[in-house]
């Protein structure tokens, strides 16, 4: 049941021992009857530096505390109090708090990152604690490192009147910090040091902040949580016919347009998790892939409980509002394995990078993780994972592979690589009858592991097999290819058979050291599962020493758009082209255009677009941060205007079939018996790495594209490229792209015609007859003429979409949402050009802003002037009537707009 703030209200502030006191009167609506009834909202704010007693040291002493005036702007009041080191005496922190009102109330700490586990009560209620795995809710950065944070304790009743806080820490040692503190009687959305009643007040000339309020989720024309069911799973598992997802009850088809949630996210506080579910849901989005462990810290043979029950609930909020789940819990970057702590031989706090595919103590570990993450009830359904329709699928290995760099012999230690060297001899003896016939099969090509006397045959490094690929390269391809198959067997199995699961399951979604000849090698290895998945990153250069997962002063970096990308490399690759690997579904479940980079409009807009083109079956946008709207940028941000503000158009693209989706262009035959030949195809899987595993691939281990044919990469903007993996295979098939792909004038056509890219100019135009519109350097063309509509552009770049919202034709439809965004920068953001790069001065505060410009749209059609048009707020709420469709100029800061007639 939503809930609309009205404009009446009043507020009292009182200033009583430094505690401000706020009482709002506001009115609630009902999101279905519509009654108005009172509601009193009251909230109490004290800063943390203001104690009644406490063995802290004073906020001058914090090592902590703000170095210059920058940084004390990112505290309430300039200051915090803080502690680190070791404890002589558990430290603590008291307060005299006055409340105004008898209530329930919300309790909110800003603090430090999440250094610092406490507990808390008021006067002689019960503890409560708040551990170090704590979820936040926002993030300030005073300086590198060291962070200001919202996070949620929990909830406590008071009468009014005075009452006494304490809080302890609970860890004997480490940093702690805190800034200032809030009671509030309704759920808030955090926005740094500003108190519920205000508002960032920043000014910047050409852009306009992008600060929205929380959503109180009442009708809005926009809102899309009737595209889902009305929980998840109604319509049954998520099942695979052909090339497609479908409802197994109903047959009908699904694309999946998702985000990727981590831990952080999954231990939200149940009310945040509730609201996530609904915002997301009204976004259009249909499915959360969870990406974390299970495994306690302490001991990875135990599943976290704590966390398993937050999980549990997550599932559960998400179905209540058609939300379907991915449950992705292993990946060797979140395990140091250590001989002496966890008992495998060798390992000295090192990732396991292969070692869960030939380890069988390890596979132990990691089925008994499945084994209680799927069989145990779920106490808020009382249905195990295994029956639950709403977990629509299980990932069994995340960015992990033979064919990858990182299987060597200094990533895996000696005394584990001789298990798989033992599996190997094996191997060959039972294809060539002995060692030795082997290695003259070898033409006596021999390697320092070799030990012929032991059973033991070593393996080539990764760049000699595919670069030199004689007969002892080709059988270790073979070998690891099809052990890797097996083990993905074998655990399809387990889930499916030994647990029961009945959703599906997706082995894994890496690429290789060579994507030609090993990277198809690696996807017939997938091909056991389900459907096909893999990971896509764009973006420009970046460096600096946390470039890998954060944005810092003193980084490099340069702005980069896909939509040139053709005129200035022959081979390149983008993260939506997109192959359809043995007719079966395909997803790509880490999907980002990573900051810093202004042109980030676009990203959305091509995977709602080619996504429809090439029948992708799935995009999850990696990653969220929290519950709320981000109020800066940072290394994966996709709750921003240009990212999530965009979904809902792009997500009726997409999800509801707006543009036509192309048969296949290009059909490759690969023959396995040539590919264990390390002959490879012609068609180059994307291969899109985010930085931080950019650095996984060592310097020059890349071989020269250019020493084997090519198919066309502008192939996949025209329509469907597939690739057939088999024993028996019949002709390649290829379509006369000179129709569609025009280099004179360096623009690509789809086949269907809906698409139109020019990569000279460098702005896709969409022209179905439910979604027009373009994205990219539209001021390079000024005017651009739709079929129903004509938008005259005056600014650099942006993305402006014209979707009909009920089904029908643009030049007909009664209800129609125009979309429009441009680029985005946190607020205060400031950069040096260094030759071709760019270096990070400042990294500005929140708000975000996004960059202002004038637009004019005309629609053709004969009702034009009858349809008014509404501009709508953030979340979706009317604003104010702007005129009519005949023709109406932007408003700068306005993301959406209603045509009804």
């Amino acid at each position: 049941m939503g809930m609309q703030w009205l404009k009446r209200s009043i507020a009292l502030f009182l200033v009583v021992s430094g505690i401000i006191i706020g009482i709002k009167r506001l009115s609630c609506q009902a999101e279905k009857t519509q009654k108005t009834t009172a509601l009193q909202l009251v909230w109490v704010w004290w800063e943390a530096e203001r104690v009644a007693a406490t063995n802290f040291p004073s906020p001058e002493r914090n090592p902590f505390a703000p170095l210059n005036e920058r940084e004390a702007a990112v505290l309430s009041e300039g200051r915090w109090i803080g502690i680190t080191g070791k404890y002589a005496e558990t430290p603590f922190l008291e307060y005299e708090v006055t409340v105004p009102q008898t209530a329930d109330y919300h309790f909110f700490v800003r603090k430090f990152w999440k250094h610092g586990p406490f507990r808390w009560r008021f006067d002689d209620q019960p503890w409560q604690e708040v551990p170090f795995e704590v979820s936040l809710l926002d993030s300030e950065e005073l300086r590198t490192f060291i962070v200001a944070n919202w996070i949620y304790a929990g909830q406590v009743h008071l009468t009014a009147g005075k009452h006494r806080l304490r809080i302890e820490q609970t860890n004997k040692e480490g940093a702690a910090s805190y800034d200032c503190f809030l009671l509030i009687n309704y759920l808030w959305v955090p926005k740094g040091k500003l108190k519920p009643n205000e508002k960032a007040k920043v000014q910047i000339a050409g852009w306009s902040p992008f600060d929205p309020d929380g959503d109180v989720f009442a009708q809005s024309p926009i809102d899309l949580r009737a595209l889902n069911e009305k929980f998840a799973g109604e319509e049954g598992f998520i099942a695979v016919k052909g090339d497609r997802f479908i409802h197994s009850k109903t047959g009908e088809p699904v694309n999946f347009w998702g985000v990727n949630a981590g831990p952080d996210i999954v231990r939200l506080p149940k009310p945040f998790v509730d609201y996530l579910a609904r915002h997301l849901a009204k976004l259009g989005v249909n499915i959360v892939r969870v990406h974390g462990s299970v495994w306690q810290r302490e001991d990875i043979r135990k599943i976290d409980a704590e966390y398993l029950d937050k999980l549990f609930y997550f599932i559960t909020a998400m179905k209540r509002h058609g939300i379907y789940t991915g449950l992705s819990i292993y990946f060797p970057l979140w395990l140091r394995l250590s001989e002496q702590r966890d008992g495998f031989s060798g390992y000295k706090d090192q990732h396991p990078f292969a070692l869960l595919f030939f380890n069988r103590e390890f596979q132990d570990i990691y089925k008994g993780w499945w084994r209680t993450l799927l069989t145990t009830p779920n106490p808020y359904s009382g249905t195990p994972l295994k029956d639950e329709p709403a977990v629509a699928y299980v990932e069994l290995v995340n960015e992990d592979s033979y064919l990858f760099w990182t299987f060597n012999y200094n990533n895996v230690p000696a005394a584990q690589m001789e298990l798989l060297e033992r599996e190997f001899a094996g191997w060959l003896e039972r294809k060539y009858g002995s060692l030795d016939e082997a290695l003259k099969a070898w033409k006596g090509r021999k390697h320092q592991r070799d030990d012929f006397s032991q059973k033991r045959v070593g393996f080539l490094h990764l760049w000699e097999i595919f670069n030199q690929r004689d007969k002892r390269c080709q059988d270790t391809a073979e070998f690891l290819t099809k052990h890797q198959r097996d083990f993905f067997a074998t655990m399809v199995n387990f889930i499916k058979g030994e647990l029961g699961y009945k959703g599906l399951v997706v082995c894994s979604n890496w690429i290789t050291a060579d994507e030609r000849t090993l990277g198809p090698l690696d996807k017939w290895s997938n091909l056991v599962g389900d459907f096909m998945d893999r990971h896509g990153y764009f973006g420009g250069t970046h460096k600096g020493e946390r470039a890998g997962w954060a944005i810092s002063v003193n980084d490099l970096y340069s702005d980069r758009t896909a939509l040139t990308l053709p005129q200035y490399e022959k081979s390149f690759s983008l993260p939506v082209m997109d192959i359809c690997y043995n007719n079966k579904p395909s997803i790509i479940s880490e999907v980002n255009w990573t900051p810093p980079n202004r042109f980030r409009a676009e990203f959305p807009v091509l995977c709602a677009a080619y996504g429809a083109l090439q029948g992708s079956d799935g995009f999850f946008f990696f990653a969220l941060s929290g519950p709320f709207w981000q109020r800066t940028l940072s290394k994966f941000a996709i709750q921003t205007p240009t990212v999530m503000g965009q979904f809902p158009a792009c997500a009726l693209i997409y999800r509801k079939g707006l543009l036509k989706s192309a048969d296949a262009v290009v059909k490759v035959e690969a023959n396995l018996t040539d590919l264990f030949a390390l002959k490879g195809v012609p068609v180059l899987a994307p291969i899109n790495l985010d930085e931080l595993r950019a650095k996984d691939i060592p310097e020059g281990g890349r071989v020269k594209v250019e020493q084997l044919p090519s198919i066309d990469p502008l192939a996949f903007f025209v329509g469907q490229v597939a690739l057939n993996i088999a024993e028996q295979v019949g002709a390649y098939e290829v379509a006369d792209l000179s129709r569609f792909i025009d280099r004179d004038r360096q623009v690509v056509t789809s086949a269907t015609g809906e698409l139109v890219w020019d990569y000279g100019q460098g702005i896709l135009v969409l022209r179905s007859k439910m979604a027009q519109g373009a994205v990219g350097f539209l001021g390079r063309v000024g005017r651009i003429e739709l079929p129903d509509l004509i938008i005259e552009f005056n600014g650099e770049y942006g993305s402006i979409l014209a979707v009909a919202m009920d089904d029908q034709p643009i030049r007909t439809s009664r209800r129609i949402l125009v979309q429009v965004v441009t680029e985005e920068q946190n607020n205060g953001w400031q950069t040096a050009q260094e030759g071709n790069l760019l270096r990070i001065i400042q990294l500005g505060a929140a708000p975000l802003f996004v960059r202002q410009f004038s637009c004019t749209i005309m629609f053709r059609r004969n009702d034009a002037s009858k349809c008014q048009v509404i501009a709508l707020d953030t979340n979706g709420y009317p604003l104010k009537n702007i005129g009519n469709a005949a023709r109406f100029s932007l408003i700068p800061e306005v993301l959406y707009y209603l045509l009804t007639l």
